[in-house]
């Protein structure tokens, strides 16, 4: 399996900062167990506030660059998991200080750009604001586009994600092959979270070649007032329906799947460690499980690894070096 969305460069610099890296060493364990060979790892950053009650109190400071952080973490997982496929991104882009440091990060192995948390930011925002793509946004997206980054549109509100596909469609136009896609996003028509896509948004996404992860955090699976009462069973198939519906519009080839795991922070929150449907000690077991029940072999096999490995870290890759750096 590539779990297509996994905040490991946070977990990763949250060790750092505690010199404790037991957590980092028991994922190892799982991934090498468990099949994932894969992982889109992320660096977080939510508002300095929520950064400093939910990650650590030093997890931001403004001594230190994200460039600084993005090194520091990337080095650990790198020694961590030097066997598995990793695609390095940054979820919310409102500490990167514009296009030149986003350079400078993608020359250290920054591969993608989540450009909004659910905050407003001087890019873009998430649910939490109606602003839309500002200038700055469209000019970091744009750099992002250029040097072949992949361009990851969860988390933008409407106004924002309207934004980034019509900057996407005019480089397209150009004759640039932009790498789109929703690490973790699911239905918006089944469980109605504004964090969650429409079909409108969905359809958007194809058009543009994209592709979508959709992901098994019980919060984005079941409306609020079930969250707490339904079954394991009862979200494995809010998932799959998920899953059913998200392939029917964009097609079994452009559907990837991922955790969007927050166990790391149950011990700030203990509803942290309950949110996930799949304990990742045997997570690519359980996903096939469930899936077997509706697809045959190679259409699991799509959603669980190639479409993600074909799809966006290989086009990555592959357009690592030939950007036009502006």
């Amino acid at each position: 399996m590539i779990d297509t969305h996994y905040d490991l460069l946070t977990i990763a610099y949250i060790a750092y900062l505690k010199n404790d890296y037991s957590y980092l060493e028991k994922i190892s364990h799982y991934f090498n167990e468990n099949n994932v060979i894969g992982v889109f790892a992320n660096l977080y950053f939510m508002s300095k506030m929520e950064m400093f009650e939910e990650l650590h109190p030093k997890y931001y400071q403004e001594n230190i660059s994200v460039l600084e952080m993005f090194k520091i973490s990337k080095k650990i997982i790198d020694s961590y998991l030097p066997d598995t496929d990793i695609l390095y991104s940054i979820e919310g882009a409102d500490l990167i200080k514009g296009p030149l440091e986003l350079e400078q990060l993608y020359d250290q192995g920054l591969d993608s750009l989540i450009l909004t948390w659910n905050t407003k930011s001087k890019y873009g925002s998430g649910n939490r604001s109606n602003q839309g793509l500002t200038i700055k946004g469209e000019e970091l997206l744009k750099k992002a586009i250029s040097l072949g980054m992949g361009i990851d549109l969860s988390h933008a509100n409407e106004k924002t994600f309207e934004g980034m596909i019509r900057i996407i469609k005019e480089e397209q136009r150009k004759g640039i092959n932009v790498c789109t896609y929703a690490s973790h996003s699911n239905s918006r028509s089944l469980c109605n979270r504004n964090r969650n896509l429409t079909d409108q948004q969905l359809r958007e996404i194809k058009n543009v070649n994209g592709l979508v992860g959709v992901f098994s955090n019980r919060n984005f699976l079941v409306e609020d007032e079930v969250k707490d009462k339904v079954s394991t069973q009862e979200k494995e198939i809010a998932y799959l329906k998920h899953i059913e519906h998200i392939s029917k519009i964009m097609g079994k080839d452009n559907t990837m799947l991922a955790t969007d795991d927050m166990d790391f922070c149950k011990e700030v929150d203990q509803e942290y460690g309950e949110v996930q449907l799949f304990d990742y000690s045997s997570l690519s077991r359980k996903v096939y499980h469930v899936l077997e029940s509706q697809y045959d072999q190679d259409t699991i096999f799509q959603m669980m690894y190639q479409n993600a490995k074909d799809k966006v870290l290989n086009k990555i890759r592959k357009a690592k070096g030939k950007g036009e750096k502006r």
